[in-house]
């Protein structure tokens, strides 16, 4: 019956795998690799470790890595049970078994990389590398570090192009809605009355108690958009659309602004006095 060291040779040999090969595929020595085919599992490591390479090795030539492991269970109680034999019929000697020197570089280095690649499961806990002068090498926590820095800039780009590209979207609507308000350009406020033909002329001679009436009427002979708005507190008493022929008093109390887009089209009857603006198009005219 073959044992474990038979059976794993036998299996690298039937897939033509050299040893060299296998030691680089699985990490593991090959002087470790030769004992284990030999069956032998003297060398100095914890016995995690021999475990560890017969699992990886096992697993690697297709084999079952349970009945592998039972095997060496069951050759290790085997060894343990003939140990104990020998002791009590060789009382008061001992085998001394030196142990497997591995094989050294004369580099420190190379050594050092060759058992990090021998020791498969140690490798978790294996230090970090050194440069030839003895100082940890960063170069990935500088890799990382730098992606890190690159995020968050990308990051901080986009939330600054959305902030103002909600600033342009605001400024637009803003831009949209106010411009409802400002069809009515305002002058400064000048008096720019002109009176019409045949009607009083009672701004020009002072007569304020005529004009200063509590009721202004809005006489339209074209189309046109008006606002009269209070001087004392700015509010607006009127605002809207006139068409020709129409005609709308608005209630005042005090001196009044009235706003137009179409002098020409409008007319002003303020008491008995009757003008109306000595332009064209949008302006303000004060009325007392």
């Amino acid at each position: 019956m073959q044992n474990i060291g038979e059976r794993l040779e036998e299996a690298r040999k039937r897939k033509g795998i050299s040893l060299r090969e296998a030691a680089e595929a699985t990490k593991i020595r090959s002087d470790f690799l030769s004992s284990i085919e030999q069956n032998k599992f003297d060398f100095d490591l914890p016995d995690i470790y021999k475990r560890g390479f017969l699992k990886n090795y096992a697993r690697f030539l297709k084999l079952d890595v349970e009945k592998v492991l039972t095997d060496y269970n069951a050759q290790l109680l085997s060894q343990s049970r003939l140990g104990k034999k020998t002791g009590s019929e060789w009382f008061g000697q001992m085998e001394v078994k030196k142990p497997v020197q591995p094989e050294t570089s004369a580099n420190p280095m190379e050594a050092e990389e060759e058992e990090e690649k021998s020791f498969g499961p140690r490798n978790l806990f294996s230090p970090p590398k050194r440069t030839p002068h003895g100082a940890v090498d960063q170069a990935e926590p500088e890799k990382e570090d730098d992606g890190d820095r690159t995020f968050y800039l990308k990051v901080g780009l986009i939330f600054i192009g959305t902030l103002a590209l909600v600033f342009v979207v605001f400024g637009l609507i803003w831009s949209i809605l106010s411009s409802g308000n400002s069809d009515i350009a305002e002058t400064p406020e000048t008096p720019v009355l002109r009176d019409v033909p045949n009607a009083s002329e009672a701004l020009a001679a002072g007569n304020a108690g005529e004009v200063s009436a509590n009721a202004i009427t809005l006489v339209a002979s074209g189309d046109l958009r008006v606002v009269v708005r209070q001087k004392s507190d700015r509010s607006v008493i009127f605002d809207g659309n006139l068409s020709a022929g129409d005609r709308v008093e608005v209630e005042k109390t005090g001196p009044v602004d009235v706003l137009f887009t179409a002098g020409e089209h409008l007319i002003v009857e303020a008491g008995s006095a009757r003008f109306r603006p000595n332009t064209t198009g949008t302006a303000v005219i004060p009325i007392p």
